[in-house]
């Protein structure tokens, strides 16, 4: 009999999957385990979407995307960030972020080169690098600097095969935000070693203290022509479901993803751009909805893990989520998620599953409603108080 491919057999299951295959055996659980807006898409944006499909809007669209919403998506970066890019030529719309990652990935690696990524990271990362037979490198992230890259270790880590640095900045799975000054230093790097750079931009919009700020190292000296830059609606609209996420960069660059999408995806399906496209030029209501909402949530998170014993974490910057290390109550972090899921019924990520550097943390994402945040909370401090 004819077996699977080797490929196909190294292929990693993020342990968020796990944990929710797992919570479905709990049924009454508080999950605090899959990164998703708790909000569904405003009824605006979906109005405009069937409206298009009614229309007749449901052939192939261009490989590159709809125009209109290329350009709007444009528009918008320029207004918000002050990045400028073509929208003929430096910009493609993907089916999701991850799309745009693993399209990148393959335009920027050759089999055996080395990419740096992240440790903590997300887990995807791991499982994209793999697919498209490149090695990670990990870049190691410290607790008692927030979990923040610094250039220092970006460059300790490169190797003479390394072509590409992967940044994600809000970061999942630490919400952890990289100072300016240290994002300015890791450019430098990128430049002086000639390193292509994707920087994952998903969450750049969940920003939560007005002292913060959160840059994209394509607006730093030089970076413009060597970066690129991923973004998506599904967290900042609330549209995980819609899978629309795009691509900034050179275009030379694009141009070669463009090709390439037309051996993944061909296209994304052209109602739901439009209805994207409208959202980006008419404006939505649900992205400061959502900020509100999920900062109460992470300052709740934070004071009751601080009240709770043999637990502690950090106060992330931004994105939704917030590694809590579980070090000191003697289990490792899938034995505590496993045990607090079915003695607690409350389901955590265990963060090993993000990089070697996870091992003892576990992930919670804070984008339920404040009631359940607040009951999954306190049994979450019962069930320690019973160790």
């Amino acid at each position: 009999m004819p077996v699977v491919s080797q490929r196909a057999r190294e292929a990693l299951y993020p342990s968020v999957r796990e944990m929710f295959e797992l919570a479905a055996q709990e049924p009454d659980a508080i999950s605090f385990a899959i990164g998703e807006p708790g909000f569904d898409t405003p009824r605006s944006m979906i109005d405009v979407a069937y409206a298009a499909a009614v229309r007749g809007d449901t052939h192939y669209t261009p490989n590159r995307g709809a125009a209109d919403l290329r350009r709007a998506w444009c528009d918008y970066r320029r207004s918000h960030d002050g990045l400028d890019y073509d929208p003929d030529g430096e910009i493609i719309i993907t089916a999701g972020g991850m799309e745009a990652i693993y399209l990148a990935l393959i335009a920027t690696l050759d089999i055996g080169d080395d990419i740096l990524i992240p440790d903590p990271g997300y887990a995807n990362y791991f499982g994209q690098v793999r697919m498209v037979h490149a090695n990670v490198v990990p870049v190691p992230l410290f607790a008692d600097h927030g979990f923040r890259m610094r250039a220092a270790d970006v460059e300790a880590a490169i190797t003479p095969r390394t072509k590409v640095l992967l940044l994600n900045s809000p970061s999942n799975p630490t919400g952890a935000i990289i100072d300016p000054d240290e994002l300015a230093a890791i450019a430098e790097v990128a430049v002086k070693h000639d390193l292509w750079v994707i920087s994952d931009e998903v969450y750049r919009a969940f920003v939560y203290d007005d002292d913060v700020r959160c840059l994209s190292i394509a607006s730093m000296p030089d970076m413009g022509e060597r970066t690129i830059v991923v973004d998506s609606f599904s967290k900042t609209f609330a549209m995980t479901g819609w899978r629309i996420g795009c691509a900034f960069g050179p275009k030379s660059i694009i141009d070669q993803m463009t090709i390439m999408q037309e051996n993944v995806v061909s296209c994304v399906p052209g109602a739901l751009q439009t209805g994207a496209a409208a959202a980006l030029e008419n404006g939505s209501d649900i992205l400061p909805t959502m900020k509100t909402a999920y900062r109460a949530n992470r300052d709740m998170v934070v004071s009751a893990i601080a009240d709770m014993p043999l637990v502690s974490c950090n106060v992330p910057d931004g994105a939704f989520y917030v590694l809590v290390d579980v070090s000191a109550t003697g289990m490792d972090d899938h034995e505590f998620a496993v045990r607090l899921l079915h003695e607690g019924k409350v389901v955590v990520t265990p963060a090993s599953g993000f990089g070697s550097r996870g091992r003892g943390f576990v992930r919670m994402s804070y984008v339920g409603t404040a009631q359940a945040t607040a009951e999954g909370l306190r049994r979450m401090r019962v069930w320690l108080e019973s160790l």
